[in-house]
């Protein structure tokens, strides 16, 4: 092996492992290709890769259709899109996006039955998620804060703390770099049922940087995973998930999400993430648990959860008469969606036509 700052190459000379230092000013900085790390002149060729794959796009009529940037602005799928070299893109084709997509046109029984029987379809599941969060961060250091182009602002990515991609990005690459995986450095993944009805839109995507969280709804399932806690996350919610009983509505599942992005920042002790090259030549990624999984103290904590939900749901509630009082309620933590005052499942699915899905 060679390695030069910290990052190591392989005796072909190809990229192993990034250090912090070149990931941040060669990808992040850079426009070398996020996988290969190949410069932008050095391959015959450089392709636009898909945020979200184009299979994905093609299924829900997206290509047109704009997602919400952090800055409010609207920008077309079809072109939210980070530079790959063509060799790497066909890679993540062949060995990630063509598997994955099979798997998850399949239906939701049998996709839960896949993932809890065969290791393989849970952890090409989880580097895909891990993929699609990668993405969408790294394209934020193309966006200006501001909106008014002659007006000099930062990017949509200048308060991030690389650092924390770092591990991500390893992940990314593991198809490439060939690392082993931990089976322990799988984040807390929840595949769960959803509401199908005419006014619910089958596509729903959002994520959360510094609680390292993305849901991705399809019809009838949606998936929900914290990348980086090591299923800690899943440790302290798996009593509430057990109460759900039915298919959930597009706020119910949000306030999952936003239960999970809450756990995960506010966790008192942090798996702690490593990559080492074996003495037999194999590069693995590891992880080194907390011995016990629980939250800060209260007057540690920098988000409520009401704060959290008011920020994901805000934008789904119609125009009703009493929005802004239902807003502040959310806001301020006094309304729920997925279980009632008593802590009880609140199932939709049972009267579906006298349903209200926009608030």
């Amino acid at each position: 092996m060679e390695s030069k700052s910290q990052t190591i190459l392989n005796k072909n000379g190809d990229i192993l492992l990034l250090s912090v230092e070149d990931f941040y000013n060669r990808i992040v900085l850079g426009d070398d290709c996020f996988i290969c790390g190949a410069k932008i002149n050095s391959k015959i060729k450089f392709n636009d890769e898909h945020i979200l794959p184009n299979w994905l796009l093609t299924k829900y009529n997206l290509h047109n259709k704009s997602i919400t940037l952090p800055n409010a602005a609207y920008y077309k799928y079809g072109s939210y899109t980070v530079s790959c070299c063509k060799e790497c893109n066909s890679e993540l084709g062949r060995t990630l996006e063509i598997p994955i997509s099979r798997l998850l046109k399949l239906p939701y029984s049998e996709i839960c039955n896949l993932i809890a029987t065969d290791k393989s379809h849970l952890l090409l599941l989880f580097k895909w998620l891990n993929l699609i969060f990668f993405k969408t961060h790294l394209k934020d250091t193309s966006f200006n804060w501001g909106l008014d182009k002659r007006i000099a602002t930062t990017r949509i990515s200048a308060t991030y703390d690389w650092a924390d991609l770092h591990h991500i990005h390893c992940i990314v690459r593991s198809n490439y770099t060939g690392a082993l995986l931990d089976t322990k450095t799988i984040g807390s993944i929840f595949i769960l049922p959803a509401i199908q009805h005419r006014s619910i839109e089958p596509f729903d995507f959002t994520d959360n940087f510094a609680g390292k969280s993305i849901m991705i709804r399809l019809d009838a399932f949606c998936i929900i995973c914290v990348l980086n806690d090591s299923c800690g996350s899943f440790t302290l919610f798996q009593n509430e998930i057990k109460k759900i009983k039915g298919p959930l509505t597009p706020f119910q599942l949000r306030e999952i999400f936003t239960h999970l992005v809450y756990i995960n920042i506010h966790l008192k002790d942090r798996p702690i993430y490593y990559s080492e090259i074996l003495q037999n030549g194999d590069y693995q990624i590891g992880v080194i648990l907390p011995k016990f999984v629980q939250l800060v103290d209260d007057d540690k904590k920098i988000i409520t959860h009401g704060e959290l939900l008011y920020h994901y749901c805000k934008d789904m509630i119609g125009t009703i008469d009493n929005r802004e009082v239902i807003l502040s309620e959310i806001n301020q933590g006094k309304r729920r969606y997925l279980t009632n005052q008593v802590g009880e499942f609140i199932d939709h699915s049972k009267d579906l036509e006298n349903s209200n899905f926009n608030e």
